[in-house]
């Protein structure tokens, strides 16, 4: 299907597909071709197809994210130099295409210096420390990892971070307001649109104003029955969309790592939806995506954050937008 369509947008979704797949399989060389393929297309400068490499590369953190988890789940230590040859080739695999990935994220993030490009560097070294073959090798990636984190919380966009920034599919958005983004996510949303306000005439102001009588007063004409207008009651506030939250914070809460998910090992991104009001205090928690043990503890957190009071054609109006809480061990 890949090959055969001639549409940009069906190309770029299959690319996603079969980049899974290809990690799924453990076909490393065709999965970080399709990585190359789409980090060259970038030199163009064109944003489409920046995206669409972060579309990939998110593909390919989750892919990866899900294999090294399959050996932890068979309790296999992945430094172990005794595994059987088939084993060590595949982690060598996997090592070689998270370098590559740290590489094209260093050169992205030295063009961009954004948050997507920032965070994605950060994700990939950390999965690729937790695949440390020896203590020189762990050194050496714990060395990256420490400047890469030190770097993204020095830049303007600051995050409140506990670990990698895996992607998150778009969970359900409150009613009337647009979905937030993922930080890999390849679709634009659009600018939502203001609301209708409905006034009263003047006239009708007026009319409504005047108080009714039982009778009416001496030496006047009859008043005919008139029907009583109807005026739509007032609009509801605005709310803006303005996708994720973390940089405007002015006041931040990290959450206290809960004893069950420790336990259990329960890690990874968290990612709460809220509404802020017109004063930047956070009024709602709509909902939120991530591992289950850890919600909780990042719903309370984000209740107690605050943020730049918003404004809309010079009237403070409300936002929704997400926070997101990394949880590692």
């Amino acid at each position: 299907m890949r090959a055969a369509t001639p549409d940009y947008a069906v190309r770029n979704i299959t690319s996603v597909m079969l980049m899974g797949i290809c990690l799924e399989e453990g076909n490393y060389a065709r999965a970080e071709a399709l990585l190359e393929e789409n980090f060259a297309a970038r030199s163009a400068k064109n944003d489409d197809s920046v995206r669409n490499y972060f579309a990939l590369a998110g593909q390919a953190v989750n892919g990866a994210r899900t294999h090294l988890a399959r050996y932890r789940n068979l309790g296999i230590n992945t430094a172990d130099t005794t595994l059987p040859t088939e084993a060590l080739n595949d982690l060598n695999h996997l090592r070689s295409l998270l370098e590559r990935m740290i590489a094209q994220a260093k050169d992205i993030s030295r063009e961009r210096g954004a948050y997507d490009s920032l965070s994605l560097l950060e994700d990939v070294l950390g999965i690729r420390l937790s695949l440390a073959k020896d203590s020189e090798d762990q050194a050496r990636w714990e060395s990256e990892y420490a400047k890469a984190r030190e770097v993204l919380a020095s830049s303007q966009t600051q995050i409140a971070s506990l670990g990698g920034v895996p992607p998150l599919r778009p969970g359900k958005s409150p009613a009337n307001i647009a979905p937030s983004t993922s930080p890999y996510s390849t679709r634009r949303n659009p600018e939502p649109k203001a609301a209708e306000k409905t006034e009263a005439t003047t006239e009708e102001q007026q009319h409504l104003a005047k108080p009714v009588s039982g009778s009416p007063p001496a030496n006047s004409e009859p008043t005919p029955n008139v029907e009583p207008l109807k005026v739509d009651s007032p609009a509801e506030p605005t709310i803006r969309d303005v996708g994720s939250l973390n940089a405007k914070a002015t006041r931040r809460v990290l959450p206290r790592y809960p004893a069950a998910a420790k336990q259990t090992g329960a890690a990874g991104l968290v990612r709460v939806h809220v509404i802020v009001d017109e004063t930047g205090k956070v009024i709602s928690v709509e909902s939120s995506d991530g591992p289950r043990l850890l919600i909780q503890a990042a719903e309370d957190a984000a209740r107690q954050w605050a943020f730049e009071a918003f404004s809309s054609d010079g009237k403070p109006a409300r936002i929704s937008g997400f926070i997101d809480f990394h949880f590692t061990l």
